[in-house]
């Protein structure tokens, strides 16, 4: 028993301070670091295990981020395995108890693949939005129709006419667009799809279809 007890604590990689909240001895969550060893604290010591999704006084799309098996619970190892992802792409992680809405880009850690295409993201969000500034905030990162307002080419499988180089591509998408209808593109111009480029050419084929008909009775007359 004795032995056990002494290789717990001699195994012990970061010491946790505590707090009383209602009565009750809490873990204080007060440094990047508790953070970063946030998976090394046993269950027993978290307040709850688990929260709902719904109705709760806390950014939904954040908390939908957090559900990463999208089962409507954020649960223990989930709070865990986004405050490890935090971690490794922050340098300061005690910044990220700050709840700042600004993120300076050279607190972006580019060590690893993950911070180096966090990094890549805020600065095209910044180019793309026609900002030179150093440092990113949530504002910038939301909106979606802003940051791809000026592009062609982003990614989401929609085909707007600029795309196309070629005169003919282009007519061709915009007798798609005035014949079966059209889609935004994320740059809010709007576009054809996959699914409307399919019944775009079923009804060219039918229509080809029902002249040659046309056509053969006309010379049979």
């Amino acid at each position: 028993q004795v032995n056990l007890e002494l290789n717990f604590y001699m195994n012990k990689t970061h010491e946790w301070q505590y707090c009383s909240l209602g009565g009750v001895i809490r873990v204080k969550i007060g440094s990047g670091e508790d953070l970063a060893h946030l998976g090394e604290l046993d269950e027993k010591y978290w307040t709850v295990l688990s929260c709902p999704v719904a109705d709760m006084q806390l950014d939904r799309r954040t908390l939908e981020l957090l559900d990463s098996d999208k089962d409507g619970k954020i649960k223990v190892h989930e709070v865990i395995s986004a405050s490890e992802w935090l971690c490794s792409v922050i340098r300061d992680k005690d910044s990220i108890l700050k709840s700042e809405s600004v993120l300076q880009l050279d607190n972006i850690d580019r060590s690893s693949a993950e911070g180096e295409r966090l990094y890549g993201s805020a600065v095209r969000i910044l180019a793309n939005l026609g900002l030179e500034e150093s440092e990113i905030s949530v504002e910038d990162a939301s909106d979606s129709v802003a940051i791809f307002k000026n592009t062609v080419l982003n990614g989401d499988g929609i085909i707007i006419p600029a795309t196309l180089e070629d005169e003919e591509g282009r007519k061709a998408v915009e007798a798609c667009i005035a014949t079966v209808g059209s889609v935004a593109d994320r740059s809010g111009v709007q576009g054809v799809n996959a699914g409307l480029i399919e019944s775009f050419y079923a009804a060219c084929a039918d229509y080809a279809a029902w002249y040659g008909r046309s056509e053969s009775e006309a010379e049979s007359i």
